[in-house]
């Protein structure tokens, strides 16, 4: 096994850091037998962009000479996003972490900044677990183990604040499976083993799986988390209250858009009001994040936010107001078309390049973008919905607005 403290490895790495990647390869049966993995690290540094970084925490390990780890590791606005839902008050001094799928040690990495916090991290492979192993070894509060963490916990008494658990989402020929008997392990299998040994069990999953038969499935939730992250929803988290700890009887629901939250019960959704309007010209539109279109607060949007929808099912939102922090994506309603043959001629002899979008549209985008004629990019934006009418318009809006909120406790920067 490669020695990472060879002070030889880390100075090819640096006399090699700029090289093209594919002559290094192919030079490197003529080279040092850990040229493969350190030709994988500066590869992996040059891919990862800012992956790791989020405001001023900085959680880039060391030493990225796992390719796979590397792509499946948590980011750090995620990570860090993960030690906000789990609270202070359980990150306490004395508080103990048990990571059980360490990977390249991330989520780990997050856990261990709280002062006074143990993390003990279990790695079944041991290519990875040495890897996790040399990231860490300037962290006393961190203990990587190599080996299956089942057997481990069941071989012990020990027992923890927090339970972390990430199920491999991969078959056995490495296929990507969702379900939670296909991933391993399957926790609804090993769930007793977990609650007795913790004060809460964090289950990271799939964002493809239904949350309801999440619910179901993992006895003993209290929160479930949807989180997005770059544009997308990333994962779906579990939180199930073990050691006698009191389990609610209906958990909460939390959509996280850029480190804001949006916390609601289905018991709120289903008591909520949602008015429906058609748009207009000079009015904003909100579209809600990835997070929450899984997480499916739709009634309730309306109401917390005082907008109206635009149809029972165009989960598209209308106010004369911006609203700060809208979970999702905000626009100016510059032209209301009615879908129709003349509105389609004029639109298409501004040539214009546009996003494209549809929601509870007859069409799908590509098939609109293919009839106005335009390319699919630029600073306009193309809605295309069902209103309040019943029928199709098409919405042109200003280019949205952004921003980034760092997660509070994400000022940190890892030593």
């Amino acid at each position: 096994m490669t020695d990472y403290n060879n002070p030889d490895f880390w100075n090819w790495i640096q006399s090699h850091i700029n090289d093209d990647i594919h002559r290094l390869r192919l030079n490197a049966r003529d080279n040092a037998p850990w040229a493969p993995e350190a030709i994988n690290h500066i590869e992996s540094t040059r891919r990862v962009g800012r992956k790791f970084i989020v405001g001023d925490t900085d959680l880039t390990p060391r030493l990225m000479s796992v390719p796979l780890s590397v792509e499946q590791a948590t980011s750090a606005s995620v990570a860090m996003l993960h030690r906000v839902i789990v609270g202070d008050n359980l990150l306490s001094p004395g508080a103990t972490v048990l990571d059980m799928t360490c990977g390249l040690g991330i989520d780990a990495l997050a856990m261990s900044l709280s002062p006074g916090v143990n993390v003990t991290a279990i790695e079944m492979n041991p290519d990875v677990a040495a890897v996790a192993a040399f990231n860490f070894a300037d962290r006393p509060n961190v203990e990587i183990i190599q080996g299956d963490s089942i057997s481990w916990l069941r071989d012990n008494d020990r027992h923890f604040s927090l339970i972390f658990i990430d199920p491999a989402r991969r078959d056995a020929s490495g296929g990507r499976v969702y379900n939670l008997h296909d991933c391993t392990p399957d926790v609804t299998t090993i769930l007793p083993l977990l609650r007795s040994r913790a004060k809460m069990v964090m289950i990271k999953l799939s964002p493809m799986l239904d949350i309801t038969q999440t619910i179901n499935d993992l006895p003993g939730i209290s929160q479930i988390h949807i989180i997005d992250d770059a544009g997308e929803c990333r994962e779906l988290l579990a939180i199930v209250a073990g050691d006698g700890q009191p389990v609610p009887g209906s958990p909460t629901i939390t959509a996280w858009h850029q480190g804001q939250p949006f916390t609601f019960t289905r018991e709120e959704e289903n008591s909520a009001v949602a008015a429906t309007t058609l748009p207009r010209a000079g009015q904003y539109l909100f579209e809600p994040s990835p997070a929450m279109m899984k997480a499916a607060p739709f009634r309730l949007i309306a109401s917390r936010y005082n907008l109206s929808k635009l149809h029972p099912n165009t989960h598209l939102y209308v106010g004369d107001s911006p609203i700060p922090h809208f979970p999702g994506r905000t626009s100016f309603i510059d032209t209301v078309h009615p879908y129709s043959s003349s509105a389609l001629k004029q639109l298409k002899r501004r040539h214009l390049q546009a996003d494209v979008a549809c929601r509870n549209f007859t069409i799908t985008p590509d098939q609109l973008a293919k009839r106005l004629g335009i390319t699919r990019s630029g600073a306009t934006r193309l809605v295309g919905i069902t209103a309040a009418d019943s029928n199709p318009y098409i919405l042109e809006v200003s280019r949205p607005t952004s921003g980034t909120n760092v997660p509070s406790g994400a000022c940190h920067r890892a030593p």
